[in-house]
């Protein structure tokens, strides 16, 4: 089966990605979804992402505003503007004659241009760039390159948008478009294929599921009740495991092991859709554990140790344990703040920390995890003890030993009430 490639990107560049996409028609299927604007790319995300395996995006502009917005599902790739492709615009402007002595770039890394410049050997006085930032918009890339002109500080502008393109060449600007060479191109699509095919691989990984009763009951006057309640979870379970083409088994007293594949599973827990199979009235605690593995041996042994990270949690949730022991969690209902995180972890860098820090390094990846997942690195101690599930004193301490350690510092004091003492901010500097 061929893999579906999406191409999401401007027009132009968009069908010069797909001439070439299509010579490799023997192993993919190219679909084309171009935009008039960049802030097209989500709804096109959304409406289009479940046709295809894996996406390419024409440039970092729409990658990075899809990802800000978390709706990348697929295993995606964005093609750079580096290498060849500023090579060929200054072979462009020199065969065109075009005096690119005094010349304005967008978002693209200065250092990229300087290699090529003095690769090139070429003569360039003046060179103004405005780099690549996630929240930039064309009017302030149209507006760099215009005023430059304006003032006379430029001869030629390149840039590699085509929104700006258009509107510098409605004002008389002389501009060129940086577009991704053949070559670059190739190398991204094969990236990308390379994506979508490891992705295949893993999606036929052995999934086991332990679903754990947490408040089964023991003396004999409730057995019948505990067995009414046991027949509702399983006339929950049985269709779940038959939408995810899987095996259900009892284990025990308290539990069920469900076996599927990854690709099967995996949508059920990005939000927690196991409940639409179960009984509103159901009045079980329960503990979700998954792994993903090469073996069953493997899958269930990680789905057992995902399965102790969601017993000890109040709610019903769930945590995954994949096969490079990445864990993941909690995921509950009605709430998408779940944290991934190596269990075991290799970095020399966060060891480092964790020996400064006198804490686990997989506890410094995760609150690492917590501080890039929140988009922020202030924050008080009730605050780290909720995203942690942790106590507020054990939130005081774990914040007093980073700050020790040089890792952070006290900001400000946020007063809460007109009685108790003030709340400390921290600067977590991980």
């Amino acid at each position: 089966m061929k893999l579906k490639l999406g191409i999401i990107g401007s027009v132009d560049t968009v069908n010069k990605i797909k001439s070439v996409a299509e010579k490799q028609q023997e192993e993919l299927e190219v679909l084309v979804y171009p935009y008039k604007h960049k802030y097209e790319t989500v709804d096109i995300l959304k409406k289009n992402q479940g046709k295809v395996d894996v996406l390419l995006f024409s440039g970092q502009v729409p990658y990075f505003i899809a990802k800000r917005e978390g709706v990348i599902m697929k295993p995606a790739v964005y093609i750079p503007r580096t290498g060849t492709s500023v090579y060929r615009v200054f072979w462009q402007m020199r065969n065109e004659g075009i005096d690119y002595t005094k010349v304005s770039f967008d978002t693209i890394d200065e250092n990229a241009i300087y290699e090529v410049i003095n690769e090139l050997e070429v003569s360039v006085k003046h060179l103004y760039v405005k780099p690549f930032s996630q929240d930039i918009d064309n009017d302030e890339l149209f507006n760099f390159h215009y005023n430059l002109w304006s003032n006379d500080k430029i001869n030629i502008a390149v840039t590699c948008v085509s929104a700006v393109y258009e509107r510098l060449k409605e004002k008389n600007v002389p501009v060129v478009k940086l577009f991704p060479t053949t070559s670059l191109i190739r190398e991204y699509v094969n990236k990308a294929i390379y994506k979508g095919d490891v992705e295949k691989i893993k999606a036929t990984q052995i999934a086991v599921q332990i679903v754990k009763i947490k408040n089964k009951s023991s003396n004999m006057s409730s057995q019948y009740e505990f067995l009414k309640l046991k027949n509702k979870l399983e006339e929950g379970l049985i269709p779940y495991t038959q939408e995810n083409f899987g095996s259900i088994f009892p284990f025990g007293r308290d539990e069920y092991l469900i076996f599927s594949t990854r690709g099967a599973i995996s949508d059920q827990w990005k939000s927690f859709k196991i409940n639409k199979f179960l009984n509103d009235s159901l009045q079980l605690e329960l503990a979700f554990g998954i792994g993903f593995g090469n073996t069953v041996h493997e899958a269930e042994a990680n789905a057992r140790i995902a399965l102790g990270y969601a017993i000890n949690e109040e709610e019903n949730c769930c945590y995954i344990v994949d096969e490079k022991g990445k864990l993941s969690g909690p995921i509950k209902e009605n709430d998408d703040f779940s944290l991934s995180y190596e269990l075991a972890v290799t970095s020399k860098e966060i060891k480092q920390i964790a020996e400064k820090v006198k804490l686990s390094p997989s506890y410094i990846s995760k609150i690492k995890c917590i501080l890039k997942k929140t988009g922020k690195n202030q924050m008080s101690a009730e605050e780290l003890a909720r995203y942690l599930g942790i106590s507020v004193r054990s939130g005081r301490r774990i914040l007093k030993q980073i700050t020790d350690a040089g890792y952070g510092n006290i900001i400000a004091m946020k007063s809460v009430a007109s009685l108790g003492r003030p709340r400390q901010i921290y600067e977590i500097l991980l």
